[in-house]
Parts: structure tokens; sequence; C-alpha cells
């Protein structure tokens, strides 16, 4: 593969409007993860009984289908610690090329409170889907920055236990931070990964067949690691990493479904309705 451009990595922030969402199937779920996300001490169990299963894909389709959303239940890991803070971002393609890299498809990342609310930040970026592999930019807004310097999830397919690659990436210097590393202009990052066997994993979405793969990052600066669980209807249901720092995350997918074409036309023809409801009643009234 070739090695990824700087420029091609900087996200494209939009501060959205505050216009509430049509609830989704999973938003119960979700509001149950966010209120233990409040909690500043230890943390209970997060309940996922309640996440619908998804529909498979038919046959031929691919996973980053126009307006499909995954939302990921992430939990954050001190060093040396044993208990997790909450919290979830949602991955939502676009189903089209992107538009700095034809090549890519883009999707978008929103972190909170865009879960359940058009508000907050969304990072646009791409991904790879096709019969050779399937990979995709990780989150990278906020305290995600940290997620650079791990390997990108990144499967070759036909996925054949045993199978060995490489590649890197060029790290531009907006990722910094003082918390956890330094560094001017770009950081080379080199990835290492290697497909393990496939594992019959517990997950919020059943009991899945997935391909599990392990990977290095290595640069200047220190070494990282991803455990990677794909499944060819989903993708990465679980993304495990071990930080830059010795903090871990674990991206856990909680949900996947299909959201409106277009939220702003939700809203304008719920407002439609609203009017109408109201002229009814002015009408009532009359009589």
């Amino acid at each position: 593969m070739l090695p990824l451009n700087p420029q091609l990595h900087q996200r494209r922030l939009v501060n959205k409007s505050t216009l509430r969402k049509p609830a989704a199937p999973f938003s119960v779920v979700l509001l149950v993860v966010l209120a233990a996300s409040c909690q500043s001490k230890k943390q209970r169990p997060v309940a996922l009984a309640a996440v619908s299963h998804p529909t498979a894909l038919p046959a031929g389709e691919k996973i980053l289908t126009k307006n499909r959303r995954f939302v990921y239940l992430v939990r954050w890991y001190a060093p040396a610690a044993t208990t997790a803070r909450l919290d979830t971002v949602t991955m939502t393609a676009s189903g089209a090329p992107c538009s700095f890299e034809a090549t890519q498809t883009c999707f978008e990342w929103s972190f909170r409170p865009d879960t359940l609310w058009t508000a907050g930040f969304k990072g646009n970026v791409g991904a790879v889907e096709n019969k050779a592999e399937f990979w995709i930019h990780p989150p990278r807004y906020g305290h995600y920055r940290i997620l650079e310097f791990n390997p990108f999830p990144h499967i070759k397919l036909p996925a054949t236990p045993g199978r060995k690659w490489e590649w890197k990436i060029y790290a531009p210097d907006y990722f910094a931070d003082p918390t956890w590393a330094t560094w001017k202009g770009v950081l080379p990052v080199k990835f290492r990964y290697i497909l393990g066997n496939i594992v019959q994993l517990h997950t919020p979405l059943g009991n899945l067949p997935c391909s599990r793969v392990h990977a290095e990052g290595i640069s200047r600066l220190g070494c990282t690691t991803l455990e990677a669980y794909f499944h060819p209807t989903y993708g990465f249901v679980r993304l495990d990493y071990r930080n830059i720092d010795a903090s871990r995350v674990q991206l856990e997918m909680l949900a996947v479904d299909t959201r409106p074409e277009s939220n702003m036309k939700t809203v304008a023809q719920s407002l439609n309705l609203f009017k109408l409801d109201s002229s009814v009643a002015r009408l009532n009234e009359q009589e």
C-alpha cells in the first residue's frame, strides 16, 4: 500500500446546530450508556440487552453502504486502571468517494453529543473497501487524537490466518499533545500486521465469527498495539488499543442501522406536520 499523504489526514470539523434528531431504535441503550459515563467513580456494568440485532447485508452489498450508521461504545482505561471511563462515537457511511481521494469511500465520525443530537463535532475521513482489503481511519478528534499512533483498523482479504503485511503513515504535528507526545512536522509511523485465526466473539450484535488481526505501531516516540476483530457483514466490531502512554481504549460496536436520508428533511417534515396540526386545531376551535 502506498504511504498516506499527510494532507489527507486533516479533518474537516463542522459545528452543527442544536436541532434534535428523531429517536433511533437503539436510543434507549445509548441513554443508558451516556448516563453510566457520567459516574465519576466505579463504573457499573453496561446494560446491552436492549440492543436489536442488525439485519445481515444482502449478498454482494458493501459494509459501508450509504447512510449506514455504526454506533460504538468506548471504554477508556488510564494506565494500570481496572475501571473504564465510558463514551460513545458514531460512524456513518456516505457511500460515495471522498472529494480529496477518489479511491477512498467517505464516512463521518460523530463525537458526543452527536450520538443523540446534531450538535457537536464531526470529522469526515476516508476508508477503503474492496475485494483485496478493508480499512478505516480511526476517530481522531479531541483525546481520540492519540489513536493516530496506533495501527489503523486494516485487514487484507481473503482473511488467511498467518498472513502478514506492513504499511506506513506520516502523522502531522497537529495530532501532538504534551500529555502523551510532541513532535514537529510529520512523524513516520510503521504498522505491522498479522492475521490470526477466526474466533467466535461474543458481542452486543450476537456471537459472531470474526477474523482477529494483531498489529503494532512503531515510531521513534514509542510503540502501540491494536487487536482488531473483523466481521464481513459489520466490519470491525471490536478494536482494542494500547496507546503510546500505556493507556488503553476499546471500541465495541453496539448497533447498526440506516439513518434517514437527510436529518434536516425529517425535521422539516415534522415542522410541516406540526403546522398542519395547529391549523386543524384552530379550525376546530372556530367550529
